[in-house]
């Protein structure tokens, strides 16, 4: 049975001046959403959760609550995943992670697509169809890696200015097409956990990461513990 009504956060985006997304949708329409961006995102999750609720005039839990686990800002999606596996325990609903290729894929019905997405340190998340993501310098993003990847390359708004930066824009050649959005919709959001559902085992509500922690111990070791 199709959930009715569905709960969606994205906070893949925290931190890197785009907008994450909380919204609420019914039977798959959006009802009620808002945008939050750039750094502090993460704090206001919860009280935007409870805002819109209170907005669409939810008085019993949502059916569904898909939230983008990844790749993304570590504080953004720590932050939002926790926040939804709270949600999901606390309202025994059930909950479904969200790759964030996925939604976009989702969001341009475009099921073939790769998914470039622009990363810290001079990189690109690279997210084909049906495999695990990975990031590459943007100087090795070149339209000979692309027939390697099932599908179409593209690439989302926030990815632009460094891969042409970094290759110019006729290396991109005409092989690349530019997407019309930067993040996922909800609808997309929504549409790509209906069909995670779907498979034997569908994404947990954690974090996807690509890169290794960087937090360290500190250089003179850690504090002695309080007496």
């Amino acid at each position: 049975m199709k959930p009715e009504r569905c709960l969606v956060l994205n906070g893949a985006g925290a931190g890197r001046g785009l907008s994450n997304l909380i919204a609420l949708l019914e039977g798959g329409t959006v009802i009620a959403q808002q945008s939050l961006a750039g750094r502090g995102a993460s704090e206001r999750f919860a009280p935007t959760v409870q805002a819109l609720l209170a907005q669409a005039g939810w008085s019993h839990p949502p059916d569904l609550l898909a939230a983008i686990i990844g790749p993304g800002s570590f504080t953004g999606l720590r932050a939002s995943l926790s926040l939804a596996a709270g949600l999901a325990r606390g309202w025994s609903c059930q909950g479904v992670g969200v790759r964030l290729g996925d939604a976009m894929r989702a969001s341009l019905q475009r099921k073939d697509a790769t998914i470039l997405c622009l990363a810290r340190r001079g990189r690109v998340f690279v997210d084909p169809p049906g495999n695990a993501v990975y990031a590459l310098p943007v100087e090795e993003i070149s339209p000979g890696l692309w027939p390697a990847i099932a599908g179409d390359a593209v690439y989302g708004e926030d990815a632009l200015p460094d891969l042409t930066g970094a290759m110019g824009e006729a290396r991109l050649g005409r092989e690349s097409e530019r997407l019309p959005l930067a993040a996922p919709t909800a609808e997309g959001i929504f549409q790509a956990a209906i069909e995670g559902l779907q498979t034997p085992q569908p994404y947990a509500l954690e974090p996807l990461y690509i890169d290794p922690p960087e937090a360290r111990p500190p250089a003179g070791g850690l504090r002695l513990a309080p007496r």
